[in-house]
């Protein structure tokens, strides 16, 4: 908003004071400072409303931090109105190898002997390994000996055998097969096999139709041929990226043509005359395009929820596997429709083998248990199963409770409780200097930005000084914590959580022994003084009557009491009234619509109204001295010519 200064803005430039020899700017200034003082009253109680609504919302987000960190059931964490929270186990496993284990809510403090016999697998169909075959070129030895002899001079390949690249110059000659095998030999060097025979790593051979061909000895090696600086892989009919393993990314055409090659078989097909591609699993059909890629069909499939299976494509045995996404026996993986494999299944899995899934089994304190999945929970315990154990072999379980998780957890609660106390104890103590007051625009602009800086920090200050709504908050929740829970038989002070000392203003001190020594001795007791629920009204409403929240108050755990006040206060939900929490019917909390349609939202809209119609009105005001003071002009010009007429007349002059 513009300041008053600027009201004339738009007005028409004005000569006055010329007939009568006034500094009418001035005069007139000083007549509007009068005027303005209504205005900088209306400026002044505006500021201070928006500073109060600021001061009330930095409350609003402090409480919210609070009630999102310790109730908030999303805050795994640190939330505190759980069973869970209270009863923490730590579990220890003599034998990580093969079973570990973690405590729930319901678990109990003990030991358990565990025997692993058998653990869950789940189905798997493993197709065939060398499922890419070798790296074939479109050449015989014939076709390069009827080439004119300078056609491979020079031409290389790279090959690339485990990411390691040579490059290697193509031999010609009648010899090719047997002098590339001695290039590829000495640059890669050899090896040995199981048996410490020494083989090649790389070998060039030819198969039935003559057609050269590169392979590996280890059939977990990869390979790639690529183009080299004199491209000779044109000359041998190979594509640049020939490997003898699968990219997911080549599309379902070229895996057809690819397995049909590899697999030898010229009738391998299953792309149908329209050009798409069907199968089923598990009774869920999957149709796609013959442009489509091996990775889509691999996404679409695990992505499924009715297939229930993931298919993968071993890189290292070069083989595709499907497997069961639950484990258990009597999870089998069905392939087609009724026991007829589909062709695309059929090529991708040729020679493929099927294992049926199997249940976990376990003793458990002299007792065999048998489940579907190797992670189960008995009696609140919940375990994994890693590694079967041989001959008399077992694991020890031991169960105890977390009693420095759940101290840790109630020692942040009274952290954070005592930093509200602190920000209530300020603000509701801190002096309100009269001597400082919202600046006007007029008077901004006479200071530096620091001086108006350190003004305002003053002026702000005491804003909230005795406010009724902080203190009832304040009040309510130091009571909540000291009044008794229906049917504990403890409370705060007698796990050694208290604010004896009056210097403390409310705020809670921990005496760990004590505190650690009832959650050890007394746990069930000390669950029960904060998460006790109501049975009488278990759930918190806010239209619940005076006398339901009477009930509900004296049956509740103290950390449900601190939930309710919270909710009465900042809840974004409105009662059957339409009134949301008190702070946020009162000062409004940004990103909500009480941010609009608080009461302190309303009053400072009303000062803009007002301040605005006062603009208006002093702008009017200003204008009618002007006004005058160009009358009074005007008479004294009209005075001035009849003096000097009459002069004239008696002739004198006038000096």
């Amino acid at each position: 908003m513009s300041g008053i200064n600027n009201i004339n803005k738009y007005s028409t430039m004005r000569l006055v004071g010329i007939a009568t020899g006034l500094d009418t700017d001035t005069i007139v200034k000083q007549l509007m400072f009068v005027e303005k003082q209504s205005l900088y009253k209306l400026q002044r109680q505006k500021q201070l409303a928006e500073w109060k609504q600021e001061a009330y919302r930095e409350f609003i987000n402090a409480l919210r931090g609070f009630k999102e960190k310790f109730f908030d059931i999303t805050k795994r964490t640190s939330y505190m109105l759980s069973e869970n929270s209270f009863n923490v186990f730590k579990v220890i496993s003599s034998s990580d190898e093969y079973v570990t284990a973690k405590g729930t809510a319901s678990a109990q403090a003990g030991s358990h002997k565990v025997v692993v016999k058998q653990l869950a697998t789940a189905a798997v169909v493993e197709g065939g390994k060398g499922v890419s075959g070798n790296i074939t070129t479109g050449v015989t030895v014939s076709d390069l000996k009827s080439l004119d002899s300078e056609a491979l001079e020079g031409k290389t390949i790279k090959v690339t055998l485990d990411g390691v690249t040579k490059e290697i110059e193509l031999p010609g000659g009648s010899n090719f097969v047997e002098e590339l095998q001695d290039r590829l030999d000495e640059a890669f060097g050899l090896t040995t096999d199981g048996q410490n025979n020494v083989v090649r790593k790389i070998v060039v051979g030819t198969n039935e139709d003559g057609k050269i061909y590169f392979s590996t000895t280890n059939g977990a090696s990869k390979l790639t041929l690529s183009s080299g600086s004199n491209d000779g892989l044109s000359i041998l009919g190979i594509a640049s990226g020939a490997s003898n393993r699968l990219s997911t990314g080549i599309t379902l055409r070229d895996l057809e043509n690819k397995l049909r090659s590899s697999q030898n078989n010229e009738t391998l097909k299953f792309i149908d005359e329209n050009g798409n591609v069907s199968f089923t699993i598990n009774g869920k059909t999957f149709t796609f395009s013959a442009n489509d890629t091996l990775q889509k069909v691999m996404s679409t499939v695990n992505n499924d929820s009715d297939a229930k299976v993931t298919l993968s494509y071993d890189e290292i045995e070069d083989r595709f596997i499907i497997t069961a996404k639950q484990t258990g026996a009597g999870k089998n993986i069905d392939l087609g429709n009724n026991g007829n494999v589909d062709p695309f299944l059929k090529a991708i899995l040729s020679g493929y083998t099927e294992k049926s899934g199997q249940d976990a089994k376990v003793e458990i304190d002299g007792v065999e248990i048998v489940r579907s999945s190797n992670t189960f929970t008995v009696n609140g315990i919940e375990y994994t199963l890693k590694k079967v154990h041989e001959g008399q072999g077992s694991a020890t379980i031991t169960v105890e409770r977390d009693i420095d998780t759940v101290y840790n957890l109630i020692k942040s609660f009274v952290d954070e409780y005592n930093k509200l106390v602190d920000m209530f104890n300020t603000k509701l103590t801190e002096k309100y200097d009269r001597n400082y007051f919202p600046l006007t625009d007029d008077e901004k602009e006479e200071l530096t930005e620091d001086e108006i800086k350190k003004w305002e920090e003053k002026a702000k200050t005491g804003l909230l000084r005795n406010d009724s709504i902080l203190q009832q908050i304040q009040r309510s929740m130091r009571v909540a914590l000291i009044d008794a829970v229906e049917g504990v038989g403890i409370s705060l002070s007698s796990i050694g959580i208290s604010s004896n000392s009056y210097l403390d203003k409310g705020k809670l001190s921990i005496d760990e022994d004590k505190l650690k020594a009832a959650l050890r001795d007394r746990p069930d007791e000390v669950r029960e003084l904060f998460i006790k629920t109501s049975d009488s009204v278990p759930l918190y409403d806010r239209d619940l009557t005076q006398e339901q929240r009477n009930v509900r108050y004296k049956e509740q755990g103290l950390l449900h009491r601190i939930s309710d006040i919270l909710n009465d206060y900042i809840s974004t939900l409105r009662n059957k009234e339409g009134y949301k929490g008190i702070l946020l019917e009162k000062a409004g909390m940004e990103g909500d619509l009480s941010q609009y349609e608080s009461s302190l939202s309303k009053e400072i809209r009303a000062f803009e109204e007002r301040i605005n119609e006062m603009y208006t009105r002093l702008a009017e005001k200003e204008e009618s001295y002007y006004r005058k003071f160009t009358e009074l002009e005007k008479y004294m010009s009209q005075m001035n010519s009849q003096l000097s007429w009459l002069f004239a007349q008696l002739g004198v002059y006038r000096q």
